[in-house]
């Protein structure tokens, strides 16, 4: 298998959505996908948050979807990193793309892509597909 494609997931709406369109166009390319949940603490005067079992679930759920699909997919799960940055430096590592969803915010660039999806849309070396909610 040589296509692979990198699929951030965190459970809204928006993601689970992401994750079945970037099934089925692995199915198509015939490629494997990467499920990438990051978990991440904004203060620096706190410690990041325990690993939860919500956590897990997310990754398990997206797996599940992946077999469902006949679809090859690995989880990764990182951890103290800003999501932009993980899944930047993880679209790095010999992917194809990314496949992500949006989520609404507060500037207009927030609005029609989300901070994660546009701050990944501007940094990423490889093609970013944002999917709509």
């Amino acid at each position: 298998m040589g296509r692979m494609i990198l699929v951030p997931v965190d459970g809204s709406p928006c993601s689970d959505k992401a994750v079945d369109f970037a099934l089925r166009e692995a199915r198509e390319l015939s490629a494997g996908i990467t499920f990438l949940h990051a978990v991440y603490s904004p203060s620096t005067l706190v410690p990041p948050p325990d690993l939860s079992e919500d956590d897990d679930e997310v990754l398990k759920w997206a797996l599940s979807r992946a077999q469902e699909a006949g679809v090859f997919a690995r989880p990764l799960l990182t951890h103290g990193v800003h999501p932009v940055e993980a899944i930047v430096t993880e679209s790095e590592s010999g992917y194809d793309r990314v496949v992500m969803g949006r989520q609404g915010g507060g500037t207009l660039r927030r609005l029609l892509l989300g901070s994660t999806a546009a701050g990944v849309v501007q940094l990423a070396h490889v093609p970013v597909l944002v999917v709509p909610c």
